[in-house]
């Protein structure tokens, strides 16, 4: 695409969609971390709005690169990209890539020499397109893939690829669970948050191994994301996860057992047994056979009695207790966890990073009927010589500011890279392999 004059009703978009801060705000899925994160047009991927204009600061840290990738580009194509544009400028402020505005179903990647750049979204009048999704990691990880890969996207039987923050909220479906598997026509990235394997809000390298299909997926709740109930399929999808074993606990002591009300009580149960408190401030304590490394956690109400949500406190000697954070919490606030949505009263919520701890206590929020669950740990016996892990934030929140989008040249190959200097940029298009 040839280079063109600045198309003049860019000077003025109309009802411009002014961001409000991280996720759900008016310029669409926006999960922006330290070493990955992704972005995605308004309303994505139904058409989004006319007359617009967003701007994303993607920041990687000082020494790294960045490497980006479209898994989606769907902007109504017209001369010099006056309907709408995508423009991505490196952090010296010269136009580099863009503007875009094209249909591309093939993931496009693009290698910004630089550990920061803008993208910046404008739309037009226009009749049609779902506009962009893109992720982004460091140069550490050339294995990104974007959010909206499936299994049956690979030829492989195993896979090892990076998927970035931000890929639960994506629009896409996924079928099993990580017992089973899931159906190779699920999302990736999307099925690697729901078994727990990676965080949703730091991103990950992820494994995993193709193998003949199951004749049903069940559905279920985890982390977030809500599985659906799958029919056969030729392949499915296992995932690698070390330490993920089910731990031996007892409860060691509660708020109160239901019969047993008000005030503690030594009483010991089997965690095989259901826990039921008879107050309005419950909690359980767990005690661990040995001390471990806990990385997910499983609870399990009744049709009639369930846990809503809860907070978590770790302790390696029951008499200093830590709370498991919310991350990326600059006030340090404690992380709640969801432990019942649309009728499943089963839920896995993974830990990402696990603590390391001999003593667990769970404290419900809220509930259905009485405070009353099955609870089970995951995770495995730590190492002798292990720092106990304290809570740990993610990437600092980055502030999303709306602008007018620039075009300036438009690349045609599907793999970019720009080389910034101090004073000048250069764009060089690498052939598709």
């Amino acid at each position: 695409m040839t280079v063109l004059d600045r198309p003049k009703n860019l000077d003025r978009p109309k009802n411009v969609h002014r961001p409000t801060g991280e996720g759900g705000n008016g310029c669409g899925l926006t999960k922006l971390g330290a070493e990955s994160g992704t972005l995605a047009s308004p309303n994505y991927p139904d058409t989004y709005p006319q007359h617009g204009s967003c701007s994303w600061t993607l920041r990687v840290p000082r020494g790294r690169t960045l490497r980006l990738v479209f898994g989606d580009l769907d902007i109504e194509e017209s001369e010099g990209c006056s309907n709408g544009s995508v423009v991505i400028t490196p952090s010296n402020g010269t136009p580099s890539i863009g503007p875009l505005c094209r249909l591309n179903t093939v993931e496009m990647k693009v290698s910004v020499n630089s550990s920061e750049a803008k993208v910046v979204f404008w739309s037009g009048g226009h009749r049609s397109g779902r506009g962009f999704l893109l992720s982004y990691s460091t140069d550490q990880f050339p294995e990104l893939i974007s959010c909206n890969k499936r299994g049956s996207h690979f030829t492989s039987d195993q896979l090892s690829v990076y998927c970035p923050a931000g890929c639960k909220d994506v629009p896409g479906d996924v079928w099993g669970n990580n017992g089973q598997g899931y159906r190779d026509s699920s999302l990736v990235c999307k099925s690697a948050v729901h078994a727990g394997v990676v965080s949703d809000s730091l991103g990950g390298r992820v494994s995993a191994a193709r193998q003949k299909g199951s004749t049903r997926y069940d559905s279920t709740f985890a982390n977030g994301v809500l599985s659906k109930t799958g029919s056969l399929s030729d392949r499915k999808m296992l995932f690698s996860q070390e330490c993920n074993g089910k731990l031996t606990a007892s409860v060691a002591n509660a708020s109160s057992f239901w019969g047993n009300a008000g005030g503690q009580t030594s009483s010991r149960s089997s965690p095989s047994e259901t826990w039921a408190a008879d107050d309005r401030n419950p909690w359980v304590e767990l005690e661990l056979r040995e001390r471990s490394t806990v990385t997910g956690i499983v609870t399990t109400g009744s049709a009639k009695s369930y846990i809503q949500n809860y907070t978590l406190h770790f302790s390696k000697d029951r008499r200093n207790w830590k709370p498991y954070l919310l991350k990326g919490a600059a006030s340090r606030d404690v992380k709640v966890l969801e432990a019942y949505s649309d009728g499943y009263v089963s839920v896995l919520n993974s830990l990402h990073p696990p603590p390391v701890a001999r003593f667990v206590q769970l404290k419900a929020l809220s509930w259905h009927g009485r405070a009353s669950a099955q609870v089970q740990l995951l995770g495995c016996p730590a190492p002798r010589g292990t720092a106990r892990t304290s809570p740990a934030t993610d990437a600092p929140v980055v502030q999303v500011n709306a602008t007018t989008a620039r075009p300036n040249t438009a690349p045609t190959g599907d793999t970019i890279i720009v080389k910034e200097t101090a004073q000048v940029c250069s764009l060089t298009t690498k052939p598709r392999v």
